[in-house]
């Protein structure tokens, strides 16, 4: 859509031909494709987990994030796959986002007229801020660390292993007939 709308603002006399149904139909089919594999690689995915207890999901849909909350194996791959397919996907999408509106901002610069140029921000502002508000979402909803992320559990683990190599480093010391140990 933000394609669509720098194509109609930046060049509207050629929108017609921008637009054609050689270039529509490959956007649009791109994109089902692409929520067609995301969908389907996160389903294989959950049908890995093994669910025990409660399968009560408190949420208003079924969806991912509340789904690995009741699994009681580990989700930690599912987490990964979620923010790296989900981030890659919105990355990608807000570039486009952003370069279309830059697109955008050099057509409105280059406009002589300023009932022009109220147009073009009144139409372009509110689609900026619907799709603000939806990345918003998404970002916040998707691409955060679970509360199994946190920086004490970080440390723990930090500690866990400087343990272990401590220990690892005592057991060659021995090995090598060293007698003195820390």
């Amino acid at each position: 859509m933000a394609y669509d709308c720098s194509m109609a603002i930046y060049n509207p006399l050629l929108y017609s031909v921008r637009m054609s149904p050689k270039v529509s139909v490959p956007l649009i089919t791109a994109s089902y494709v692409g929520g067609i594999i995301h969908a389907t690689v996160h389903t294989v995915a959950t049908f890995s987990l093994s669910f025990c207890g409660s399968s009560e999901i408190r949420h208003v849909f079924c969806d991912i994030p509340p789904l690995l909350a009741i699994s009681c194996s580990d989700t930690h791959t599912n987490q990964l796959l979620l923010f790296y397919c989900v981030g890659t996907i919105e990355v990608v999408t807000i570039l486009i986002v952003l370069m279309s509106y830059g697109f955008i901002l050099l057509a409105i610069l280059r406009m002589r007229s300023a009932e022009g140029r109220r147009k073009v921000f009144s139409t372009c502002g509110s689609h900026l801020a619907g799709v603000s508000i939806h990345h918003g979402t998404i970002l916040f909803t998707y691409v955060r660390p679970s509360s199994s992320y946190t920086l004490e559990h970080i440390l723990h683990n930090c500690d866990s292993h400087a343990e272990s190599l401590h220990l690892q480093f005592e057991e060659q010391r021995c090995q090598r007939g060293d007698e003195k140990i820390l």
